[in-house]
Order: structure tokens, then C-alpha cells, then sequence
């Protein structure tokens, strides 16, 4: 009878010891892809906030006149106003149907040039593609302008103005591009009606 108890405890002690050397190993594994479940999550994030980087403000989404376009961290950019004026450069090959002068205001919201070349930032709008009414490219045109582009350090603003001469008069479309202080590419559409 104390050998069948004994054999009975015995098996019993190691029927227990095997669960919990099996729950041991269990929970181990449940650590280890706890922790491999958080660095997947923590790589997930970081590919995000990378791709958030070069998809900020890069959107083909139109802004009209008053509409304020904004690169985090880099700039924002708004179209005041734009006017359309009879003054033809006399010394200009090109006669334009029209003739727009954009005033516009950008501030820099930390922009600062990956080389070193500039001592801030700098927005030409006439530098952008300009599309007219009727599909065909635009230009900048030498008009008479009153307030130019500066390089803008970090916390400024600068207001300046464009002149651009289209073929067909009536809206445009100014699809801006430039690089971020990171060297992204960033772009936006400047949907302007007159």
C-alpha cells in the first residue's frame, strides 16, 4: 500500500513538475514574441513618421487664392492676391494675352538649406510650371514688380510678387516644386481664378 502511494505521489510530483516546466517554457515563448511583437510595432512606426516625411505637403490637392499650403517644420506659403495688368515690357519678345502680377506671403517655419548655400529661405512663384486656361504653358515675364523674394531666416516671413505671362487669359494653374531642408522634394498646385 505505501509502495502504490509513494508510486502515486511520485507520479503525481512529476505529472506537476512537467506542467510547470511545460508552463515555464510557455510563458518564455510568450515573452518572446511579446518583445518581438513591440519592436515590429516600434519598426512599423518609424517607417511611418519616414514616409510621413517625404508625403507631407506633397499632395496634389489644389489650393485657390487665400489658401495657406504648409510643409511642417519647413515653410508655409499663401497666394494674397493676384491682378491682372495692361503693362507689356517693350524691351520683351514674347507678347502674353496676359499679364498677372501674384503677390504672396511665406514664412519659414524652420527651413534650413542642406548645403549652406543660402542664409535662408527663398520662394520664386514665377520659377513654377505655369499652366494658362487653355492647357498651354506660362511663364515669367519681366513686369514691373514692387516687392521681390528674400531669403528668409527661421521665424520670418517675406511678402513678394511674381509676374507671369500667359498666351490665353483667364485662371491658371501654378504647379510649385522645391526641396525641404531635408532634400524632399515637395510640391503643391496653385489653382488661381481671375
Amino acid at each position: 500500500m505505501k509502495k502504490k502511494l509513494f508510486a502515486a505521489i511520485l507520479c503525481g510530483v512529476f505529472a506537476l513538475s512537467t506542467v510547470s516546466v511545460y508552463a515555464d517554457e510557455k510563458d518564455d515563448r510568450i515573452a518572446e514574441l511579446e518583445m518581438q511583437l513591440d519592436e515590429a510595432n516600434k519598426t512599423i512606426k518609424e517607417l511611418q513618421e519616414e514616409l510621413a516625411k517625404y508625403t507631407e505637403g506633397s499632395s496634389q490637392e489644389e489650393y485657390k487664392i487665400g489658401d495657406t499650403w504648409t510643409v511642417p517644420g519647413q515653410w508655409s506659403l499663401k497666394i494674397d492676391s493676384v491682378e491682372e495688368t495692361a503693362d507689356r515690357n517693350e524691351y520683351e519678345e514674347k507678347q502674353p494675352g496676359a499679364v498677372y502680377i501674384v503677390t504672396y506671403t511665406y514664412e519659414n517655419l524652420g527651413y534650413e538649406d542642406a548645403d549652406g548655400l543660402m542664409n535662408g529661405l527663398y520662394i520664386d512663384l514665377s520659377l513654377g510650371n505655369i499652366v494658362d486656361s487653355a492647357g498651354k504653358m506660362g511663364y515669367s515675364y519681366p513686369g514691373d514688380i514692387a516687392m521681390y523674394p528674400q531669403e528668409t531666416p527661421v521665424g520670418a516671413s517675406c511678402e513678394g510678387q511674381a509676374c507671369i505671362g500667359v498666351d490665353n487669359a483667364g485662371s491658371f494653374k501654378i504647379h510649385f516644386s522645391t526641396f525641404d531642408g531635408t532634400d524632399a522634394e515637395q510640391s503643391a498646385v496653385f489653382s488661381i481664378d481671375v
